[in-house]
């Protein structure tokens, strides 16, 4: 691949990090399409095997992504009534508020279900936090996915 073409995956791949941080749009598979275009113009088997493997830390992401996080809030007491409010709140706020309405939405969300379901203040932003909290650990085992992922990518640029 020709060094303009390297730069525009590399940029892709950026992009992609970037789109874990802010969670604004799907960043690993923005890394995994880029890394796979790379993989198709090379077109040797060190290169599809790189990719094969970015596609393995990504699938295994995403599984912990949603396993860890909700294991921490299930044993901090969060239920999932009060998740999914907070997601469906997170999705409106989306286009209600755009760049910031997603956290604040699910914030909200995750609030208004728990003070319904415990008429407590203190403990409903106590489980909001909790919530939080899943929510942070997702987005950090997405940001090394990602990291990961251009590592591997870099070192398929030595190697092929």
């Amino acid at each position: 691949m020709e060094l303009p073409g390297l730069i525009l995956v590399g940029l892709a791949i950026v992009i992609g990090i970037i789109g874990t941080i802010i969670q604004l749009y799907p960043g690993l598979p923005i890394i995994l399409i880029a890394i796979g275009v790379w993989a198709a113009v090379v077109g040797t088997a060190t290169s599809w095997w790189i990719f094969a493997g970015v596609a393995a830390i990504i699938v295994l992401s995403y599984v912990l992504g949603f396993l860890l996080p909700a294991k921490l809030m299930r044993n901090e007491g969060t239920p999932w009534s009060s998740m999914t409010a907070g997601i469906i709140l997170a999705f409106i706020g989306f286009f209600v508020i755009p760049v910031v309405g997603m956290p604040i939405g699910f914030i909200i969300g995750v609030y208004g279900a728990e003070y319904l379901r415990l008429k407590d203040n203190g403990k409903a932003w106590s489980q909001t936090k909790s919530a939080l909290k899943g929510v942070l650990l997702s987005i950090l085992i997405e940001l090394i996915a990602g990291a990961l992922s251009a590592g591997l990518w870099v070192v398929g640029l030595f190697i092929t």
